[in-house]
Order: structure tokens, then sequence, then C-alpha cells
């Protein structure tokens, strides 16, 4: 199975006198070998890490095979005819899952084994997975993690459609089932248009800014989520592990090739390779950078200021600590 190198963790660092590359890509020229990887990088207290969790060699491989429904048109089933389903409060870019808990009863996700996923009628290289904050993996396509319903009583069903605004069954490219996608237009008082330039940069990392009303020219991602920095930290080294990391979900650094920034000096962007996961976190100015899982929709700045240590970024990669009034 091809799994795209944004929803793996990073390979190890191969070092000889100059870091050439990392599991996060070819630095860029010009640039020391990633100023923030490897042994500047303190290593995390072990009780604090995030539970490591192999899949199982002995669970069934996933299956992923496109079928169709009436009202909705293409869609993805598992290989019991089970229809899947994404969540709007997911995302893709970095892939990461925030259903957990009751959610996770109501939404069983799908597990990743270390078989390849099996697909029929959908492209194998959109299929990847990703770590979820338990420790277990989950599969994804178009960067998305996926779930069954846990109403849905027999295969064909689509009882999961629509629920709460932000479940809908997937289609075969990653995006919402067309049902989906003409129920969100339809809500959203326009067409998708703006959908289909997201769906362009699945899988990137994408470092944008945005005007905040309080808080004034703010760092976030392709999404409109906020990045916040943790005073913890240090330069090129992040101390957020175990229910930290739960609480505030690193920005993945996907790699180099695949990186817009649109209202930050690029040169101020770098990563670090994590030594819980080995995964490739986004650093600004040196600084790693974080989502607020309270954070419930794009634009939320519900985590600035939290313990006096938290706070949104601003274009030069410094914080910002007015409070949003």
């Amino acid at each position: 199975m091809h799994i795209p190198r944004w929803a793996t963790p990073a390979a190890a660092v191969a070092a000889s006198g100059v870091l050439l590359l990392t599991g996060c890509g070819k630095v860029p020229p010009g640039q020391q070998a990633n100023a923030g990887v490897g042994p500047t990088q303190a290593a995390p207290d072990p009780a604090q890490q995030d539970p490591s969790a192999s899949p199982s060699p002995t669970a069934a491989a996933p299956v992923l095979q496109a079928a169709s429904v009436n009202r909705l048109g293409k869609i993805v089933t598992d290989g019991d005819g089970r229809t899947l389903y994404r969540f709007d409060k997911d995302t893709a870019r970095p892939p990461a899952s925030t259903c957990l808990d009751s959610c996770a009863k109501t939404w069983p996700p799908v597990r990743a084994t270390q078989d390849a996923v099996q697909v029929e009628g959908v492209d194998q290289r959109l299929v990847g997975k990703v770590k979820r904050p338990d420790g277990t993996w989950q599969v994804t396509l178009g960067g998305w993690p996926l779930y069954r319903y846990a109403n849905d009583d027999s295969p064909g069903e689509v009882k999961g459609q629509g629920v709460g605004g932000a479940w809908f069954a997937v289609a075969p490219d990653g995006a919402k089932a067309a049902g989906g996608r003409q129920a969100q237009r339809q809500d959203d008082g326009g067409d998708d248009a703006d959908d289909g330039d997201r769906d362009r940069w699945a899988g990137w990392t994408v470092v944008k800014v945005r005007q905040d009303p309080q808080l004034g020219r703010i760092v976030t991602d392709g999404d409109g989520r906020v990045m916040y920095r943790f005073d913890k930290d240090r330069a090129r080294t992040t101390t957020c592990f175990g229910q930290c990391r739960r609480t505030w979900p690193v920005v993945k650094f996907t790699n180099w090739k695949k990186l817009k920034v649109e209202g930050v000096d690029r040169k101020l962007i770098g990563f670090i390779e994590r030594k819980d996961d080995g995964s490739c976190q986004l650093t600004i100015n040196g600084r790693p950078m974080y989502y607020y899982a309270g954070d419930e929709q794009p634009g939320d700045t519900k985590g600035q200021g939290l313990q006096n240590a938290w706070w949104v970024v601003s274009p030069q990669g410094t914080k910002i600590t007015n409070a949003p009034g």
C-alpha cells in the first residue's frame, strides 16, 4: 500500500556530518539542516508519552470500496458494505481525529492494521492513516479520518448522513458525498467553489494569516484553524507530551515540497522531528506550533492566554498577549 508521507510518522533522521534528508523531506537550499531536528529536542518524560499502540497483525485488513446510493451518489463502504463517514470537526491538513471517548462509541473509527488497505473503486494514493490521541491508528481517505455509524444496522444504510450537521458519508475522493456537498451549499447559501480550492491542498502544510478583530493579524492553517505557541517550549524544542499533546494537537509539517505559505516569511518556517512518535511538527521562527482542542470551528481563539502560557502567533512567530475581547 502506498501511504502518503504526510499521513505517517517521519522516518529516522540520517546524518553524516551535514544533515541532508529528514523524515519530512529535503532541507531547502541555503538553510541549515533543519534547525530543529534531532539532538536539540528534549527527550520526553516516558511517563507522559502517548501510549504506543501498533496495529494488531491479526486484525483483518480494512477494505474501502465504492458503492452507489440513490440520493448520495458514489460513497465509500467497508468490506461488509457498511457506509463510512467523515466528521467536519476533524482536519485533513494535517490529518487529525477529534472524535474521542463517547463520540468514538457512536462513531467507531476505521482501524488501520499492519496490512495494506484493500481498495475497490478508490484511488490507493488517497489512502493513509493517522495516529489517534489514544495511540491507535485510523484509516484516512484524502486526509480525512474514517468512521462507521453505530446506528447503521445493516449494509447500505446511511442513517449517519447529516447527523449534527457535521457527519457525512465520504465519497471515493475523500470529499463529502454529493448529497452532503449539496446540503452544505444550501446551508452556506452559496456554491462549493471554495471546497474545491481546499481539496486542492489536501495533504499539504498550509500557513496563512488572517485579521482577527481583537488580536490583529494572526497565523492560521488553510482551513482557518488558529495556531498557538507555548511559553514552556524553547526554540526548536517541544515540552508538550501526553495529556498536554491531547489538549494541544501539534500542527504537522508535511515536507518542503508540500508547503504553502501566505503572509509569513517563508524563511521563518521550519520543523522539529518529535521524539514521542517521530512525526514532524511545524515551527515558525523556531517555535513549535499547536492547535487547541477546545477551538470548535475555524477562527476560534479559545486557547488564547490559557494557563498564562498559550498564545496565538503573529506573522513573525512572536506571541500576541492581548486577550480577545
